[in-house]
């Protein structure tokens, strides 16, 4: 590609790039797709999404290309999206079986956005996916402990004095008291607790800083425990929780300690740290009914993403009255 070209595709991913029309639409579609990772970047959206979509287009550009080697992103017409969506690349998963209905819907949803993008920047003069139509997909009620299991693991945690079984009673409490997400707690450092402004400074899904509020049994809590965490040293890492070999916790360290602790309680159920953040949710929405509190409690930018925790109050309000 040259110097030119890269300098366009530079230019098309920045977030104002919409302005001016595109003359030249020789631009292949990996070199697309990498404009079109910038602009998602650009736009705050989470590493994960983007890594995500870019494999996605990967595999879309692969079948693609298996069938026309030199095909342009400019050349994709309607019949061959149809084709690549249908075939077995990419309705069979890598390990062999159907690619399940979740996986191929975030699929099209990739390759939909990036020619979306691309007609927007004038890549293309016509969107070949404008007719492809996504069905919205039915979502599973999410795991969540009831307010029983949940006083069955604080009573199991408070009953505990080790040092690791305080740390992971703070990292429980915070999920449960906050609905904090597993790697924004993971990433909090010393400095994002202010206990006078009631409040824990957060980095939210897109890197976008987000704080949480502290009830005072949380505040109480952080209190003894950060003194506790400041003797321990700083070093070079401010993490606020540490493993037992002094680095910072990871995610999955947090999910098998969760799971010791679940067992220890009693409670059968599986549950992924990201179920004490629905636990949180929940109850919060069973006891102001405003999924708008819910909404902003949780930093949702949707609110169709919240309204899941209505359908699951509104399912044990019909149990309780079923009971009457």
């Amino acid at each position: 590609m040259t110097n030119t070209a890269a300098g366009r595709l530079r230019l098309l991913s920045s977030p104002d790039s919409t302005s001016g029309p595109v003359t030249e639409r020789n631009f292949s579609l990996a070199q697309a797709s990498e404009a079109f990772g910038r602009r998602l970047a650009a736009e705050g959206r989470s590493p994960n999404t983007i890594s995500a979509y870019l494999r996605d287009l990967r595999c879309m550009t692969a079948v693609l290309q298996q069938r026309q080697p030199d095909l342009t992103v400019d050349r994709v017409t309607t019949p061959m999206i149809d084709e690549m969506l249908t075939s077995p690349e990419v309705t069979v998963s890598a390990r062999g079986g159907i690619r399940s209905p979740a996986s191929m819907h975030r699929f099209k949803a990739a390759v939909r956005s990036f020619f979306a993008w691309a007609e927007e920047t004038r890549l293309v003069r016509e969107n070949p996916t404008g007719s492809l139509r996504l069905r919205r997909l039915p979502r599973n009620p999410p795991s969540f402990l009831t307010e029983a299991e949940k006083r069955r693991l604080l009573k199991e945690l408070r009953g505990r004095s080790t040092t690791l079984a305080v740390r992971d009673r703070i990292v429980i409490e915070l999920f449960l008291g906050t609905g904090i997400r597993l790697q924004e707690l993971v990433d909090l450092d010393i400095e994002d607790v202010d206990l006078d402004a009631k409040h824990l400074r957060v980095r939210a899904k897109g890197d976008v800083p987000q704080v949480k509020f502290l009830k005072s049994t949380l505040r109480s809590l952080l209190r003894s425990y950060l003194k506790e965490r400041r003797r321990l040293g700083d070093g070079e890492c401010r993490a606020l929780f540490l493993s037992n070999r002094g680095s910072r916790l990871c995610e999955r360290q947090v999910a098998r300690r969760l799971n010791q602790w679940l067992r220890a309680a009693g409670i059968e159920k599986k549950l992924s740290p990201h179920g004490l953040r629905h636990t949180f949710a929940t109850h919060l929405y069973s006891r102001t009914g405003d999924i708008l509190v819910v909404q902003r409690a949780l930093g949702h930018r949707d609110l169709s993403t919240t309204q899941v925790y209505t359908h699951l109050v509104d399912g044990a309000l019909e149990d309780a009255i079923e009971r009457l």
